[in-house]
């Protein structure tokens, strides 16, 4: 009797290891194993020419006047995606993997190297050390700019996706444009924040568009090229401020 409740016990103590081991192998994002940068493009004052007006003595004329200037507080990255879904060991030995040229996931980038993903939120505008505000101020956004975060990321209508296990709804969210034009389908950008750091936890996130299964025809990006992704974050070019600013990007393949 007495060993087979030993047995029992061994038994039931593997199934409770086996069990813990299943779950911790949930997916979380992880680090890209390679990112290729290609060419970068601004604002060119040289496609605005001059706009002359003539002066007659004794004259008074109403003029209505249309501007633009470069925002001072956004950068933008679009490209490709390739990956493959993997079963690997803790040495990074493959048992198995599948290799996908359109995969389906999100993209994040972040200002630090390490994350709490199983601690990860939509960023809340009114929390009371993260807000808007604090986030704008990291930037040197004032609150009358009109390239603010609240004004960018405007709505919560993205589709509910998951940051690991965790589903995520009615987070700020913002479109990129497509083909030089708003829109409101594709693209979809998304803030998070890691809730266990309040210093600079905010997450930039985007979902690939690779929607259609089997299909490597990717949706027309903000200038008219393919692409799989767009995802803008925040960069304080205010000023004298010319340093650059540092972002790690994340990966998680569905």
């Amino acid at each position: 009797m007495e060993v087979q409740r030993l047995r029992l016990f061994i038994l039931w103590t593997a199934m409770a290891l086996l069990g813990t081991t299943l779950a911790f192998a949930a997916t979380i994002p992880l680090p890209p194993t390679e990112i290729v940068e290609g060419p970068t493009s601004s604002f060119d004052v040289a496609n605005y020419g001059s706009m002359p007006v003539n002066a007659t003595a004794g004259n008074i004329t109403q003029l209505v006047i249309s501007g633009i200037g470069q925002t001072k507080a956004w950068q933008g990255y679009y490209g490709n995606i390739t990956g493959s879904i993997t079963l690997d060991d803790a040495n990074n030995f493959t048992f198995y993997n599948w290799s996908s040229a359109e995969p389906q996931g999100q993209i994040y980038a972040t200002l630090t190297n390490t994350v709490a993903w199983l601690s990860v939120d939509c960023l809340d505008y009114a929390d009371l050390v993260v807000s808007e505000a604090y986030v704008e101020g990291y930037y040197g956004i004032n609150s009358n700019h009109v390239d603010g975060i609240a004004e960018t990321f405007n709505q919560t209508d993205h589709p509910i996706f998951q940051v690991g296990s965790i589903n995520m709804t009615a987070c700020p969210t913002t479109y990129i444009f497509q083909n030089d034009l708003y829109q409101q389908s594709n693209y979809v950008n998304v803030l998070l924040w890691d809730t266990t750091n309040v210093v600079n936890g905010w997450i930039y996130t985007t979902l690939i568009e690779n929607k259609s299964v089997n299909s490597t025809n990717d949706l027309i990006c903000y200038n008219g090229e393919e692409c799989d992704f767009q995802i803008m974050v925040n960069e304080n070019g205010h000023g004298t401020d010319t340093d650059p600013t540092t972002y790690y990007f994340w990966v998680e393949l569905l």
